[in-house]
């Protein structure tokens, strides 16, 4: 009975193993490529793979991307839950420390969105908006909980989480940059770990939502 138990569960184990494989390539490729220049071609043969899997699991290149970033929701979505967000004391501050470990779930998640940013035709598209967008209800519901006299009640959402977001991403990028050039430099730059700078843009953030609307 076991063995047609284990028989069973291979095929799926394998199926899940081969989606992995695909995501790790794509995140790696979208971010040392680009999105445009990286081909299903490419990223089937890091994954060591037949390119026809790709369109398989996720209708090509532009499904793996969307799936890659709703990952990243998905985790985001977890904490919130498994933390119970809006019970907080701090709401806001603990979203800042939610959206960082999201962002940091993934190796490559933070450079492969940096390089689409600088040329935006993915990230603009009505697939990855949709996915974006469930990423940005976490930050909206944060706001709808906060004192109605703030100045935060006036903003809107997604300007705040691409406050959050934005420098989250460039800090991760630059940590990442500033580590390849340990033992290049005559002077060795510095930058405190994540968890500081997470902390630190929490407690900017919460001071700036949380000023008093009739103080501006």
């Amino acid at each position: 009975m076991s063995s047609i138990k284990t028989q069973a569960r291979a095929p799926q184990q394998r199926t899940l193993d081969t989606r992995a494989s695909i995501k790790a390539a794509g995140a790696e490729l979208f971010a040392t490529r680009g999105y445009r220049a990286t081909g299903v071609r490419d990223i089937a043969d890091l994954a060591g793979c037949n390119q026809a899997l790709v369109s398989y699991h996720f209708k090509g290149k532009g499904g793996l991307y969307d799936e890659i970033l709703a990952d990243a929701v998905a985790e985001a979505e977890r904490l919130a839950k498994e933390g119970d967000l809006s019970s907080a004391a701090y709401p806001e501050r603990e979203l800042v420390r939610i959206l960082s470990r999201a962002i940091a779930s993934q190796a490559h998640l933070a450079p492969m969105i940096l390089r689409e940013q600088m040329d935006p035709d993915r990230l603009l598209n009505p697939g990855t908006a949709d996915t974006l967008r469930s990423f940005m209800a976490l930050t909206e519901s944060v706001l709808n909980v906060l004192p109605l006299d703030t100045e935060a009640r006036g903003w809107d959402p997604q300007i705040v989480h691409l406050t959050i977001v934005g420098p989250l991403i460039h800090f991760t990028v630059a940590t990442r940059m500033r580590e390849a050039t340990v033992g290049k430099l005559e002077r060795p730059m510095s930058t405190p770990d994540l968890d500081t700078f997470t902390d630190t843009l929490a407690a900017m953030l919460s001071r700036a939502l949380r000023a008093k609307a009739a103080d501006a």
